[in-house]
């Protein structure tokens, strides 16, 4: 079985009027999230996210927090071996922002929506790396 519901709407928008043969559009995020770009110019996943960043901006500024990177990423590893998946690829974790603050790192991500296998990968990342405090906001 398996497979796309037949029964589902579609994901697609419909040629622009007057033009059969124009290619549809992509609908978008099926969540809602419009890409946004914040005041330091980094384009982000949605709204949330960036305001997120534009917070962070302003706590780096003022020297509450440090270090702010964008988009870290975190491979897993067990027993000093990669854990691989079936494409090929190590697995991983990319969260929305790191920084340290008052001494410790301190890795977030922003969520709307908890979906497909980010609580395994979030689980996983804390059990690697017991010394970072992970944060979802």
């Amino acid at each position: 079985m398996g497979g796309r519901n037949p029964f589902a709407a579609s994901r697609k928008r419909a040629p622009a009027p007057g033009n059969p043969f124009a290619p549809a559009e992509a609908a978008g995020n099926k969540y809602g999230a419009k890409k946004t770009t914040c005041a330091a110019g980094h384009l982000h996943d949605s709204k949330a996210e960036a305001r997120r960043c534009n917070e962070l901006h302003l706590l780096q500024r003022g020297g509450a927090i440090v270090g702010l990177e964008q988009q870290p990423e975190f491979k897993f590893t067990v027993d000093g071996r990669p854990v691989m998946l079936d494409n090929g690829q190590q697995a991983r974790l990319r969260a929305d922002f790191a920084y340290v603050e008052n001494g410790r790192k301190v890795v977030e991500d922003r969520k709307g929506v908890i979906v497909r296998d980010f609580p395994l990968r979030w689980a996983l990342a804390r059990t690697l790396w017991p010394e970072i405090d992970w944060r979802v906001v």
